[in-house]
């Protein structure tokens, strides 16, 4: 195991910061995913895409991050009925049966191959609740062998050049909420979260739109004694969704009926999730080496 550091931050904020030792100076790939909303149906989720990503993923090496949402079992709304709903005992053990079931399908049916590279595994809004206190993002942590990173996350990964020094890649992670339905809303979302914390990539998920840009930062540093003006690369980056928005042919019941995406209006997302790319960089200076990595991301 490359974890070598767990905290747990406390203050105003509560959060998790998991820090990872990266042991090669290769470029490394990192693959953010989530809003599969798996409940056992290929009509209405890309498992076979969602399949076929994560072995591009596990075929050249990448990490992966989860951003909530893996299956479609309760919303906030359908959780906080259910929890004032008269049911016997063996009626809920049916439904978390139900929800055990759905996790354990997305990891035979998709992500099995990708045990061991995850980083964590964010909570989203749709999840089962388990009568041990746990939830269905948690079992399929459990069965990935990944931390569970609560509501909010900073991820670190710590780079070694062979000379001793050091270098580091911050990742802020959300599920996400709201952000709006035009194409660049969740961006703005994004954007106002990195001018309140510091790190160089952040991902939201939640509004199912792939979607990222980048912004250069400049920062002055001291070279021996001369100043520079460096910069350091952000990224913005809204992490895609595997669920089905539109399709033709849709049947509820006996009622020719769109999804609840079709209902809403909701403007269609192209499937899928994107690909960032961390290439470790120390850049010399007047003598001085520093730590700039040069970080990308595919669509």
């Amino acid at each position: 195991k490359d974890v070598f550091l767990l905290l747990r931050l406390s203050g105003d904020s509560l959060m998790e910061l998991y820090s990872y030792n990266i042991p090669t100076n290769d470029e490394m790939i990192l693959m953010p995913i989530g809003d599969i909303q798996w409940a056992g149906d290929e009509e209405e989720v890309a498992i076979g895409m969602l399949k076929k990503h994560i072995a591009w993923g596990v075929e050249n090496n990448a990490r992966f991050i989860g951003m909530g949402d893996y299956i479609d079992s309760f919303s906030p709304s359908n959780r906080e009925s259910l929890r004032g709903a008269k049911i016997y005992d063996t009626g809920r053990k049916v439904i978390e049966n139900a929800g055990r079931g759905m996790v354990q399908e997305l990891y035979d049916r998709a992500v099995e191959s990708s045990k061991g590279r995850w980083l964590g595994l964010l909570e989203g809004h749709h999840f089962c609740e388990y009568t041990n206190g746990t939830t269905s993002d948690q079992h399929l942590c459990e069965l990935l062998e990944t931390p569970f990173l609560g509501t909010c996350a900073y991820v670190r990964l710590k780079f070694a050049h062979p000379n001793g020094t050091t270098g580091e890649v911050l990742i802020w992670a959300h599920h996400g909420h709201g952000g709006g339905s035009r194409a660049g809303s969740p961006l703005n979302k994004l954007e106002l979260a990195a001018a309140q914390w510091p790190g160089d990539i952040f991902l939201m998920g939640h509004n199912h739109k792939k979607l990222a840009t980048a912004i250069d930062r400049p920062f002055p540093i001291w070279c021996g004694k001369q100043p520079k003006l460096l910069h350091r690369t952000t990224l913005l980056v809204c992490t895609g969704g595997f669920l089905k928005g539109y399709g033709e042919g849709r049947v509820q019941g006996g009622i020719p009926r769109g999804s609840y995406v079709e209902q809403k209006m909701l403007p269609p997302v192209a499937l899928g999730g994107p690909v960032i790319y961390i290439k470790p960089r120390w850049k010399e200076h007047d003598g001085t080496k520093v730590w700039q990595p040069d970080l990308r991301v595919s669509n």
